[in-house]
């Protein structure tokens, strides 16, 4: 009889480990950093040191360190909406505002090291903006439903995609770009996530519908939805979440690096340190 329980004991444990159940959420042991008030407070982008780029109430760029102090602060002339700041260059740092047509160009300082007028490019309205490896523009041009790569050393439209061969135009809503691994990574809210190569061309699309913005970590991107962190690989497609800490408000935004992952409710911007 023992022999027979033992017998059934390992067939059972044999089966939990081939014929795995439902996937469930992960959920590391959270420490929390800092925490600081956040009202007119909009998360941006993390650097490769896990440093915050956020923007405040008066369009201010502000660089924070891993304990929540304002190392850097970067004040314009001339005010603008900050739409993006793209942090991930060691060397360049991006920020797009919307509504003046222009790519402000920082250094790791938050020092101005140039300065893009959009509408030197085209007579449309540009959405949205990214920084491309070989330091030229991504713009997504909404009156004309175009993707352009730009080259403002040259003041010239390097390459230009036309998205009506790809996409039907009626009821887009296009709100960020970004290159990661020598690829172009476009969201829709409305769709989803479409992929193309460095060259404009399209790939694919990742049906995840309602999204403003996706982030990348390793070999994989990221989103928020549902107080959940949800990851996808990029190239097996393979997808697992982290349940985030409960907040009695929803979490707006969400920003992951290797060690600190940041969070913001319409109140209070959160810092914890996390393991992927």
């Amino acid at each position: 009889m023992r022999k027979i329980k033992r017998n059934l004991w390992f067939l059972w444990l044999a089966l939990g480990i081939l014929l795995p159940g439902r996937p469930r959420a992960q959920t590391p042991a959270w420490v929390v950093a800092f925490q600081s008030p956040a009202k007119g407070i909009t998360l941006h982008s993390i650097d490769r040191f896990d440093r915050l780029y956020v923007s405040d109430a008066r369009q201010n760029v502000l660089q924070l360190d891993t304990l929540g102090k304002v190392i850097s602060t970067f004040s314009p002339p001339i005010q603008g909406r900050v739409a993006m700041v793209e942090a991930w260059s060691p060397a360049k740092i991006t920020v797009f505002y919307d509504d003046r047509q222009r790519v402000q160009l920082l250094d790791r300082f938050l020092t101005p090291l140039g300065l893009a007028d959009l509408r030197e490019y085209t007579d449309g309205t540009v959405r949205a903006a990214t920084l491309a490896a070989d330091d030229r523009l991504w713009l997504f041009d909404e009156t004309t439903f175009r993707l352009l790569k730009v080259d403002t050393r040259y003041t010239r439209i390097a390459h230009e995609t036309p998205l009506e061969l790809i996409l039907e135009r009626q009821q887009r809503d296009i709100t960020f770009l970004r290159e990661y691994q020598s690829k172009l990574y476009m969201v829709d809210r409305q769709s989803g996530i479409y992929v193309f190569d460095n060259m404009g061309n399209y790939q694919k699309r990742i049906a995840v519908p309602h999204l403003a913005y996706v982030g990348f970590l390793g070999d994989e991107l990221y989103y928020l939805s549902g107080n959940q962190l949800h990851f996808q690989h990029l190239y097996t497609l393979q997808t697992r979440t982290v349940a985030l800490p409960e907040s009695s408000t929803p979490y707006r935004q969400v920003l992951a690096g290797d060690k600190f992952l940041y969070l913001i409710t319409q109140d209070t911007l959160l810092a914890l340190r996390w393991r992927k």
